[in-house]
């Protein structure tokens, strides 16, 4: 019963299709759905025969690899530095000479040392070329130094009082000057191109009058602006305006003294020899308020002062 079951079963399944084709294709022939029906096969065989042929898929390998470290590779080593032959010294000994060569390491040093010395010679020159210049550049601040000079004084006139006259009357002698001396200290503060500076002086000359002889000598202390320029690289020129107190002493017989204002004028140049001081060459032209004992004094000067900074 079971066989018979099987073999009606595979029956069944083989007529299903040609049910199926017969029931899509109504107005075909048998030849024709054959026909149909083995192209169809034909195309089914070719495609199973290309998929044989083609090359077998390789398999997949899920293997997880090992993590590993990798080696580090050591440095190479250093050029071999070939050591210098070493030298021979000769030590007298029992009347031998027996050379002893030099260590090497006392070559290193040796070599070390030269070149040690070296560099520091080349930065030492290098300093010197940064901070050393050989043209010595202006510094501002604060300054000081002595004054020397001639006086040159124009002729002038000494007063007397008439006794017993109202108003006063004054007789006027006239003298004439002999050239004199100048010395003097000044301090004061560069600003770059202004300086203002304090000056003491000392002015000395001789006059003579028609009937006796006079010793002048006048203390001067004074106030200076000067307004200066640079010219060059050292040389610089100078124009300024002093003014103050003058205590004159004229001195003969008798004492003619007086105290007043007095002011000069200054024109001359500077010269710069190093860093911190210069030269000064000026002319002034100085002058005194009238006194009763005196009239104007006037007098040209000429002076060389040092400024020497602080």
């Amino acid at each position: 019963m079971i066989r018979l079951f099987l073999h009606f079963k595979i029956f069944s399944f083989l007529l299903l299709p040609l049910f199926f084709l017969s029931g899509q294709n109504q107005g075909q022939s048998i030849a024709e759905r054959l026909a149909e029906l083995k192209a169809r096969s034909n195309v089914h065989e070719n495609q199973v025969s290309q998929l044989l042929a083609e090359r077998p898929l390789g398999r997949t390998d899920f293997t997880i690899p090992n993590n590993e470290a990798v080696p580090v590779l050591p440095p190479p080593p250093p050029p071999s530095i070939v050591p210098a032959v070493p030298e021979a010294r000769r030590v007298e000994q029992q009347d031998e000479v027996i050379p002893v060569p030099i260590e090497p390491a006392t070559l290193a040093e040796a070599n070390d040392q030269n070149n040690s010395t070296e560099s520091k010679e080349d930065l030492d020159e290098a300093y010197a070329k940064l901070y050393e210049p050989d043209i010595p550049s202006r510094l501002e601040g604060y300054y000081f130094g002595p004054i020397l000079g001639l006086v040159f004084p124009q002729d002038g006139a000494i007063r007397t009082l008439i006794p017993s006259t109202s108003p006063a009357t004054y007789t006027k002698e006239i003298y004439d000057s002999d050239s004199g001396y100048f010395i003097g200290l000044q301090a004061g503060k560069d600003f770059g191109r202004v300086r203002v500076e304090a000056e003491y002086s000392y002015h000395s000359f001789d006059a003579a009058t028609a009937s006796s002889s006079l010793s002048a000598s006048i203390h001067n202390f004074f106030s200076r602006l000067i307004l200066e320029k640079e010219i060059g690289d050292r040389f610089d020129i100078r124009a300024g305006l002093g003014m103050g107190i003058g205590i004159v002493t004229l001195e003969d017989t008798a004492d003619y003294s007086g105290t007043g204002f007095a002011y000069d004028f200054l024109l001359g140049g500077a010269y710069r020899l190093a860093e911190n001081w210069s030269l000064q060459v000026d002319y002034h032209y100085y002058l005194t308020a009238a006194h009763d004992h005196y009239d104007h004094i006037k007098s040209h000067l000429w002076t060389i002062s040092a400024s020497l900074d602080i």
